[in-house]
């Protein structure tokens, strides 16, 4: 098999006229793929603007070889895709999420070839998730890679891997017809270093069965092997796999015979200005983000299929991950359903072979019941792949049953409430339940909310986490969502953005995402969860500090003054790392700072910490210890008020620092400053010092925070900034814009040349910062 990219110089215009398909486009852009049919505004924008047909043509200089047959792939088109190759058209294809291929070989031509794909991106009610409202964005383009596939006369079409126990099966799809057993070598890698090599010989589809020791694919140790189909020395099929036993139970999902609580995000695989259009850099990014920054063991692909980009990436680095057929709600006609079936049949032979899919979403997501249509798709999810589990995510109680793993999305949680409902409160069956969405919509955040909002969508992270990890009858819980999303006028803050994740658009973290790195060892977490600003505060009384952590005890310091040691608060205790709460702004000081006796000293503190939690309606019996106190050591009214505004309200102050100190073993590991400083500056981060190209082009990105001198994001800024590039990259989406909660990110993509290229970033208050990014 040769396999050649096709992503480099399209043309493209965004309309279709019948003249294009064979007098070709007269005016263009020349585009590369991925692509966007167009590029949206960041929020506030009509979602009609993608919903057009669109054309797309590509030249291509071929000298075919005798007794080959030639293909062509592509991995997504959004939502309709008409191929036409020398002006004859060949298929067409419903559904934007799914991969498809169309054989060329009796109309290719020597030399140069016509290439045209007629894309329509509207929302058709025949295609799903379309036919209802869909809370998200579909896009438009080839959002996906193409290539020219190059086979012989009879190839090996897919190759499903199963590993039971010693035992590894091959089961072989051939495309072709001959009656001659041809000899193929067999070759099974770890990390380039041969395992196993055997022969056989395959006249038509088969199951091959080798005996053979394997290591077991886990999500801290993800050993990854790949098969190598050879004939002649040449490679002729390859797909990576491993070895792994799952299993859903009644009280938790196992992997390889340990049982393990599912813990995760919900994504969707959108981005600012471009919408699907991203290639593997940043898809392979997400993964990593919800992996080693969020500390999630498993990801929901909501709505939809992911890039494979994203799926070979969760393989290697060990994220788990729940997978479905597109759509949201609706369930169409019986057309739209066999739509709906072959993009399920398409999901499953391309992502079969990925260890670190354990379920296959068989339902339309939040659907009514329709026994004879899911039925069907669990009959055919079964079918292509018998040993993986299959689930249906519902949002209603006592759902009919067909799958293997009950899913549901619980919503109960509104902050003052239970976390998460009882397993039998919701389905009668004693069956493996999982948790697939809670809290999102329940209460959208925003980055630039006020201090109080953010916390709260921190502490209902933090409710149904422990709801979840407090019941043997939950597998798991994947939270909704990831990161913020652009959606349709009936959804969303009016500004098209859901701002339902724990990041925001371009990936920047809300308190709440330091709610999952908390529960995760793979590195120490400190995350004060305010800036202990009064008048962020109602009656600026601040009761209390989240301190969402992973160490195990914080001694809190106030100017230098040791305060008190603070250890996680049991209200969590069922989370693997509760947070800790610093509920004591005094401490001793009082008894060291004033000239009170010790019992004084402990019932002014008293009656001080009691202000600061309920306000100034102290009940009779504070109320007669202050009276006692305040005659005891003649203090007056104003006096009395002097002790508040020095220990509870800290005003006056020349300087005010809040120390925070994390210890594990005894031992000092983290420790974090908050308080209000002079001098504020922005911090550049960027993503990666050093880019390639692929098969495509590349994108990375630059973050831009402005951060007090204690490192601390100012959410409240809206600073404009501005990016100019010297060098082979181009910035996505305009190169002024405001910070929103007081950080934004450029996401810049490569032009096909290499070099050093400088990024510098100017606003009109501070001075210029510059950072360089190296394209090969």
């Amino acid at each position: 098999m040769k396999k050649i990219p096709l992503n480099n110089d399209w043309h493209y215009t965004p309309k279709f006229k019948e003249t294009f398909i064979k007098e070709g486009l007269k005016t263009y852009q020349t585009v590369q793929i991925p692509h966007t049919n167009i590029e949206l505004p960041y929020h506030y924008f009509d979602e009609t603007m993608y919903q057009f047909t669109s054309s797309y043509e590509k030249t291509l200089l071929i000298d075919p070889a005798q007794n080959k047959r030639y293909f062509l792939s592509f991995e997504g088109v959004m939502t309709e895709a008409t191929i036409y190759f020398n002006h004859q058209k060949l298929t067409t294809h419903k559904g934007g999420y799914t991969p498809f291929t169309v054989e060329i070989t009796d109309v290719i031509k020597q030399s140069e070839n016509h290439l045209f794909v007629k894309v329509d991106s509207t929302e058709r009610p025949d295609i799903p998730p379309f036919g209802f409202v869909v809370d998200y964005l579909t896009y438009g383009g080839i959002y996906r890679e193409v290539a020219l596939i190059e086979q012989p006369q009879m190839f090996i079409e897919d190759v499903f891997v199963t590993v039971d126990g010693n035992t590894i099966a091959l089961d072989i799809t051939m495309n072709g017809d001959t009656l001659e057993a041809t000899p193929y070598t067999f070759v099974i890698k770890q990390n380039d270093e041969i395992v196993e090599r055997f022969s056989d010989t395959l006249p038509q589809s088969k199951t091959i069965h080798k005996d053979i020791q394997l290591k077991y694919w886990d999500i801290d140790d993800p050993i990854v092997y790949t098969l190598e189909i050879l004939k002649s020395k040449t490679v002729l099929y390859q797909t990576s796999f491993a070895k792994r036993d799952i299993a859903f139970k009644t009280d938790g999902f196992y992997l390889n015979g340990e049982r393990l609580k599912l813990r995760g995000l919900n994504r969707h695989q959108s981005f600012p200005y471009v919408g699907y259009a991203m290639p593997s850099n940043m898809q392979k990014k997400d993964a990593d983000i919800l992996k080693y920054n969020l500390g999630c063991n498993v990801v929901r692909s909501s709505h939809y299929p992911p890039s494979r980009h994203f799926l070979n990436r969760c393989d290697e680095i060990g994220l788990l991950v729940i997978t479905e057929l597109p759509g949201w709600q609706h369930i169409g006609n019986t057309a739209w359903q066999e739509v709906a079936l072959l993009n399920l049949e398409e999901m499953i032979i391309r992502d079969r072979n990925h260890p670190s899919i354990i379920l296959w979403g068989v339902r339309i997501n939040e659907s009514p019941d329709n026994e004879l249509f899911y039925t069907k798709t669990n009959q055919l999810a079964k079918q292509l792949d018998p040993t993986r589990p299959r689930g249906g995510v519902r949002n209603f109680k006592n759902s009919q049953f067909l799958e293997d793993v009950y899913t549901y999305n619980d919503f109960v949680h509104r902050g003052d409430n239970v976390g998460l409902e009882k397993r039998n409160h919701v389905t009668k069956q004693k069956v493996p339940y999982l948790v697939t969405e809670y809290n999102g919509h329940m209460y959208p955040t925003k980055p630039f909310d006020d201090e109080i909002h953010r916390i709260n969508h921190a502490k209902r992270h933090l409710e149904v986490l422990n709801a979840m990890y407090q019941n043997n009858d939950i597998i798991g819980a994947i939270g909704w969502s990831m990161f913020d999303y652009n959606t349709h006028k009936d959804f969303g803050s009016g500004d098209k953005i859901c701002y339902h994740g724990v990041l925001d658009m371009f990936r920047n973290e809300k308190y709440a995402a330091s709610v999952y790195q908390s529960q995760t060892d793979n590195r120490a977490i400190l995350e004060v969860v305010s800036h202990l600003q009064i008048g962020d505060f109602a009656a600026s009384e601040i009761k209390e500090v989240l301190v969402l952590t992973n160490l195990e005890y914080i001694k809190f310091y106030i100017n230098d003054d040791y305060i008190n040691t603070f250890y996680p608060s049991i209200t969590y205790q069922y989370l693997p790392h509760p947070p800790v709460i610093i509920d004591d702004f005094i401490g001793n000081l009082i008894h060291e700072k004033e000239s009170f006796t010790h019992k004084d000293a402990n019932r002014i503190k008293e009656i001080l910490l009691y202000i600061m939690k309920h306000g100034m309606n102290l009940p009779l019996k504070l109320k007669l210890k202050m009276g006692w106190v305040l005659f005891k050591n003649k203090l007056s009214i104003d006096e009395a008020a002097k002790l508040y505004e020095k220990y509870v309200g800290k005003w006056g102050l020349e300087s005010l620092t809040y120390r925070f100190e994390g210890y594990r073993n005894n031992q000092l590991v983290l420790h974090k400053e908050v308080g209000p400083t002079k001098d504020n500056d922005l911090n550049v981060t960027v993503a990666d010092a050093t880019i390639q190209e692929s098969d495509t082009y590349e994108v990375t990105s630059v973050t831009i925070s402005h951060e007090d001198s204690h490192h601390n994001r100012l959410f409240y800024s809206n600073e404009i900034i501005t990016i100019t590039i010297d060098g082979p990259l181009e910035c996505i989406g305009p190169s002024t814009r405001p910070l929103r909660g007081g950080v934004t990110s450029f996401n810049l993509k490569t032009l096909g040349k290499s070099g050093l290229a400088k990024i510098t970033i100017t606003s009109h208050r501070f001075k210029n910062k510059s950072v360089t990014i190296t394209v090969l």
